[in-house]
């Protein structure tokens, strides 16, 4: 169903504001050779109105993170950050110029035209470089989350008891080739989890032990014994698969010699070249710590975003661990056809935006995809946002990725005084408020 229909919620957004924070790590986040010291967290504020003439406010967060979306460039990334701040504010404008519908049909249409969008502010900065498709869409989750939040504000009703026909003018069916009509994304919602167990990064230069420890670091053994964490996401360089391998095996060495029985996933960060190299990591640690490999629940896409498909080579690493695309990801009506490239499932990110995320996750649980839900070292509200989503979305391992508190804790200070039972790690998980009032968080 492609909806004519008019619905007395649908909105109008009359006004958007939007605000830029600079967000500096207490210290550096490698990821496959690319460090982040800082990034921008963008949040945009719209004011709407629906058919019946009520009025609200809505809010919206994302990561602006440069290195992770934007990665190669003849650009400084303070020029790259500069671009996707006019980017995100362009959105916002071009938001109060589209006709009233729901968020969700608002953001396949901004979607379909965004690449023009991107080239058109890229273009006005100077010519700079083409704004790759993974930067403009975090630009658009910002816009995206605010209307969300402020279209169930306008209804009086929590945002996720709103993805029905009800509410919605298009069901899963736009996004699925058809195969989905009939079906919504709330379909594929759970009941609300309060408490979500929290994941773990061990980056790649992060201390293992006290004694590795310099400028008061924290060391895995130290966070292990504090937080009660079991979920490890190991961060690899995808150089050396031995090196990869033996890193892996020392961390969960680490953990099960604390009697704590861990659940390691790995993210290379596109670090591998080929799928091939991906299989041999796997097949070295199952030779050298098979128990280790037992413990692995997923890779996190391991090969460039761009790199040419191999579908029999992912699919033989599936065989040993599913291996789940984030990086690449940057449209769901693609998520239909993974299998058939190899893919076993997929990373959603609250920073991609609310709609591309319920999109994604309904059509991945529909294709038996394996789903999980990762962060871009999330603060404040855009921290809100993705332990939202953990607490509703139907997931295999239900943690929340919580590296902010981390690599940029200073950061979260605000929203610890306002939820502490979400951002203080007690028996290695946190607490989520319950999705109770009108609202997306």
């Amino acid at each position: 169903m492609t909806g004519t229909r008019r619905l007395d919620t649908d909105v109008d957004v009359l006004d958007a504001r939007v605000t830029f924070s600079p967000i500096e790590l207490g210290r550096p986040f490698a990821i496959s050779g690319r460090t982040i010291a800082w990034f921008t967290m963008a949040v945009v504020e719209v004011d709407v109105r629906d058919r019946l003439g009520t009025v609200a406010s809505g809010r919206g967060a994302t990561i602006l993170s440069v290195p992770w979306a934007w990665p190669r460039s003849e650009l400084s990334v303070e020029r790259r950050d500069q671009v996707l701040r006019a980017l995100t504010a362009r959105l916002a404008d071009d938001a109060c110029a589209a006709p009233p519908s729901d968020p969700i049909r608002r953001w396949l249409d901004a979607h379909a035209t965004l690449a023009e969008t991107a080239a058109k502010v890229a273009a006005a900065a100077g010519g700079v470089d083409p704004v790759p498709s993974l930067a403009a869409l975090l630009a658009l989750g910002a816009v995206d989350n605010a209307v969300h939040d402020g279209w169930a504000r306008a209804a009086g009703r929590p945002a996720h008891t709103m993805y029905t026909g009800r509410y919605l003018h298009d069901d899963l069916g736009v996004v699925s080739g058809g195969r989905m009509s009939g079906r919504w994304p709330g379909d594929f919602l759970v009941p609300a989890r309060s408490r979500v167990p929290v994941q773990h990064v061990v980056g790649v230069g992060d201390p293992l032990e006290p004694a590795e420890t310099a400028d008061g670091e924290r060391s895995l053994r130290e966070w292990l014994g504090a937080d009660g964490v079991r979920h490890l996401k190991v961060k690899v360089r995808g150089a050396d698969v031995d090196d990869d391998a033996r890193r892996i095996e020392a961390v969960w060495r680490l953990g099960h010699g604390l009697g704590v029985d861990v659940a390691l996933a790995v993210d290379p960060n596109e670090g591998y070249e080929s799928a091939a190299d991906v299989f041999r990591l796997l097949d070295v640690l199952e030779r050298s710590a098979p128990a280790a490999r037992r413990a692995l629940a997923y890779v996190e896409q391991p090969v460039p975003r761009d790199a040419t498909p191999d579908p029999d080579g992912l699919t033989r690493v599936g065989r040993l661990a599913p291996v789940v695309m984030d990086e690449g990801l940057v449209d769901p009506r693609a998520v239909h056809g993974l299998r058939e490239r190899g893919w076993s499932g997929v990373a959603i990110k609250a920073g991609k935006g609310h709609s591309a995320a319920l999109l994604a996750h309904a059509v991945a649980k529909a294709a038996g995809l394996y789903v999980t839900v990762q962060d871009l070292t999330a603060v404040d509200l855009a921290f809100v946002h993705s332990a939202r989503l953990v607490s509703l979305l139907d997931l295999p391992s239900p943690h929340l990725e919580y590296n902010s508190r981390q690599y940029a804790p200073a950061a979260n200070q605000a929203l610890g005084g306002v939820w502490p039972d979400l951002t203080t790690v007690r028996d290695g998980g946190v607490t989520v408020p319950p999705p109770s009032q009108p609202g997306l968080y």
